[in-house]
């Protein structure tokens, strides 16, 4: 009980740090990002590169460019942590003043949250904006819901892997550089790994084998059209899932001994 009231006063405590700006925030997520995305990946570059089905292959892309969003907000998380744990100390306050487990559970609890909420309007409010062109006779909103959540908690675990990595903030710069982009690309956030495979790069297969994210822009794919080309929900799901709880454990044990060689 302890463990659990200590976790929710600090997930208040990062619910009080951005509750004024949560107009700003529903202005960005919900209405400025969606349009700027929606009409970019959804329309414009469709009607260009694929003159011949822009609706199939621009819902396609478009669904693709979620597990991007996902990563970017994700990534200015990390930042927070990394700030939290390196300039202001208040992480080393909080753990003290509860323990090192709930402080890791609350941050990775609220960073979930904070970036399911944050994406949870971009396709709805895309398929707002496009209409016919964002193509969803075959979704399921509920299940596109429950597989987003699996998906955020993915790239929010990973991130804190990544963040357990850096020791200081001046290295941030390598981490989206080095420890994001080479499997973001490869993860059919553009071209479905599908197609990926096709390329015929030595040892692509195997790479995009044992990439979850690889797995997340397939589900995400894969609720829209399914088409055997994509992993199949479940599969896709579960692979999801092991992963998200390996990250835990490497970001568990990577940022308490970072915290107590301090």
């Amino acid at each position: 009980m302890v463990f659990l009231s200590n976790v929710y006063w600090l997930m208040q405590r990062q619910f009080f740090l951005i509750k004024n700006s949560l107009g700003d925030l529903f202005i960005n997520y919900a209405i400025i990002w969606p349009c700027i995305f929606s009409f970019s990946s959804g329309y414009f570059v469709p009607l260009v590169f694929f003159p011949q089905d822009p609706i199939n292959k621009g819902t396609e892309l478009m669904v693709g460019m979620v597990l991007l969003q996902v990563f970017v907000v994700a990534y200015f998380m990390m930042v927070d942590l990394i700030s939290e744990r390196e300039s202001s100390g208040i992480l080393h306050y909080h753990i003290t003043a509860t323990s090192f487990g709930a402080a890791f559970a609350a941050r990775v609890l609220f960073y979930v949250m904070y970036v399911f909420c944050a994406l949870l309007p971009f396709l709805p409010v895309s398929k707002l904006l496009l209409g016919e062109h964002l193509y969803t006779d075959l979704i399921s909103w509920p299940l596109l819901v429950v597989v987003l959540f699996f998906v955020v908690t993915l790239v929010v675990t990973y991130v804190f892997a990544l963040a357990a990595l850096v020791r200081e903030m001046r290295s941030i710069e390598y981490v989206w550089s080095y420890g994001v982009e080479p499997f973001l690309w490869l993860s059919g956030m553009w071209a479905p790994t599908y197609a990926i495979a096709k390329s015929g790069v030595p040892g692509i297969t195997y790479f995009l084998m044992i990439n979850p994210f690889g797995y997340a822009s397939d589900v995400l794919r894969q609720l829209f059209f399914n088409d055997p080309r994509f992993s199949s929900v479940g599969i896709s799901v579960l692979i999801m899932v092991v992963a998200t709880v390996f990250f835990v454990a490497v970001a568990y044990r990577l940022l308490r001994k970072q915290i107590h060689a301090v």
